[in-house]
């Protein structure tokens, strides 16, 4: 963010849903880290303060989705 706003602000986003299909939640480790890259591309930014999962994969156990961020 230019003009220094970015030391200035938190910076909150949520994954979850896959981006093909909004029906679908993932808890996939994987696909947190494609999630994580999609939102900071754009505001051509380095990391986010907050990065919350929206819904439950019951798929996948919180632990292995939460290793991601090890």
């Amino acid at each position: 963010m230019m003009g220094g706003v970015r030391e200035k602000v938190e910076l909150a986003t949520k994954f979850g849903y896959c981006l093909d299909n909004i029906h679908e939640l993932s808890g996939d480790p994987q696909h947190v880290r494609v999630a994580c890259e999609a939102s900071l591309k754009p505001l051509e930014l380095n990391s986010i303060d907050l990065y919350y999962q929206q819904g439950i994969d019951a798929c996948v156990p919180i632990e292995v989705t939460v290793c991601f961020f090890s």
